[in-house]
């Protein structure tokens, strides 16, 4: 007999979204069920994971390395210009989701963000202005734990101080990055990020591991770390890991969804839910793929929700370039992360002719690693040696910049490529526009 559960609350997807969602359903006292593709990873689990990852000397290791591969749903993606080239991309499954290695830079939007079609002619405006979403934004960051100053002229209003102070300045923000922006007229400021500057809630101040990904302290947020030892102590609330749900049901009249049809990973068992309320917080690739996997016959012949063709539509991500430049002195270190970004093209005068972006940058080293630098020195026939390599590497600097896109991408159901269950992987294309490429020209001549 199939193994079913009944539950009030159904959230699939045990990420940011979903686990916050779930502590403010818990004091209702209805069931909560929530479930996730991936498992749970301990305090031994992440200590092994960057201990291997030392080992290794790969600073590039992930938590998908240690799990099983029916946990981990990649999606293939074609390039952006000419011949389709498919790779697959890695998503990373386990409760917290991406949070639990996310660099946790905390960005508002803007008041413009908000009516870009208004102002300036493309996309579309959202359907709630900035002053709406404001107060929300303030308890999100309370409830994440963001530091950060109130210190950027670039800035929408807020009607609130961040939860803790930002992290200072390091030596190469205030010597090198500052002074740069300053001769061109920038204002470098704080960079808003969910890392405990002081001791929160509970948790660490920053001790500067620099193994930020599995954060050995506590400081970096992480649902599974904050949100999920709360929803573990709720009688109402069960999580359960390694669940893989395959497609949704609708009624008869395909107007509510009213049961998941899922699979136990490890047991290789048919799991049936049916819940009154079904909340789908998969993130932006899942969540779509999802609703696209659950068409059915009858009433959504093309997807859940998708009677106007428009879902996986406008697909869209930021973008970003690295430049990298020979300050001529030592450029030192930096926590791990940025403590000092700016936003003065996020205001750009010109958004009709280009995208906003905001600006980064750090010691080169604390993005590539020595191999890197020399082999980028060896394709442009420069001589080595180990002195010249000390000296140079402590002098390079990268410039990032995290670019705005227009949006014209598409997110699609693979005819090719399945995952570990046979269902079709999300396949994403991404098309830049000129718009688009004038905000990477800008960017790289800063």
């Amino acid at each position: 007999m199939n193994e079913e559960i009944k539950t009030d609350y159904c959230i699939i997807g045990g990420g940011i979204a979903g686990i916050l969602l779930a502590s403010k359903l818990a004091v209702s006292g209805k069931k909560i069920l929530i479930l996730d593709q991936g498992p749970r990873f301990s305090e031994e689990d992440r200590a092994n994971m960057l201990l291997k990852s030392k080992e290794s000397l790969n600073d590039f290791s992930d938590y998908n390395d240690n799990v099983d591969v029916a946990n981990i749903t990649p999606h293939t993606s074609a390039k952006t210009e000419g011949e389709t080239v498919k790779y697959k991309n890695q998503k990373l499954i386990g409760i917290g989701g991406t949070a639990l290695h996310f660099e946790g830079i905390m960005m508002r939007p803007t008041v413009e963000d908000m009516r870009v079609k208004s102002l300036y002619g493309y996309s579309r405006d959202w359907p709630i202005s900035y002053s709406e979403l404001e107060p929300w934004l303030l308890k999100a960051e309370y409830e994440i734990g963001v530091s950060g100053n109130v210190d950027n002229p670039y800035a929408s209003l807020r009607s609130g101080p961040f939860p803790m102070p930002a992290h200072p300045f390091s030596y190469f923000d205030k010597e090198i990055f500052e002074q740069a922006l300053k001769k061109l007229g920038i204002v470098g400021h704080s960079s808003p990020i969910a890392v405990n500057s002081v001791h929160y809630r509970g948790r660490s101040a920053c001790l500067a591991c620099r193994s930020c990904q599995y954060c050995p302290s506590g400081a970096r947020y992480s649902p599974d770390r904050v949100h999920v030892p709360f929803l573990d102590k709720q009688d109402n609330v069960t999580i359960i890991e390694n669940v893989s749900v395959r497609k949704l049901e609708t009624d008869s009249n395909g107007n509510k969804i009213i049961a998941a049809h899922a699979i136990r990973i490890q047991e290789k068992t048919p799991l049936l839910i049916l819940a009154k309320q079904f909340i789908i917080s998969m993130g932006g690739v899942e969540t779509p793929r999802m609703l696209l996997l659950s068409a059915d016959n009858v009433n959504h012949k093309n997807g859940l929700g998708n009677m106007g063709g428009q879902l996986g539509l406008g697909f869209n991500e930021h973008g970003g370039s690295i430049v990298i430049y020979d300050v001529a002195q030592n450029v030192g270190s930096r926590l791990g992360y940025e403590t000092m970004v700016t936003d003065h093209f996020r205001v750009s005068r010109n958004r009709r002719k280009q995208p906003t972006f905001t600006i980064f940058a750090a010691p080169s080293l604390d993005w590539m690693d020595v191999g890197t630098v020399a082999t980028q020195w060896a394709m442009n026939d420069k001589i080595l040696s180990l002195k010249d390599l000390r000296k140079g590497i402590s002098q390079l600097a990268s410039l990032f910049t995290m670019t705005e896109l227009e949006g014209e991408g598409t997110l699609e159901l693979d005819d090719k490529e399945v995952d570990a269950f046979g269902s079709p992987l999300a396949k994403i294309t991404m098309k830049l526009t000129d718009w688009d490429r004038e905000g990477y020209t800008k960017g790289t001549k800063v």
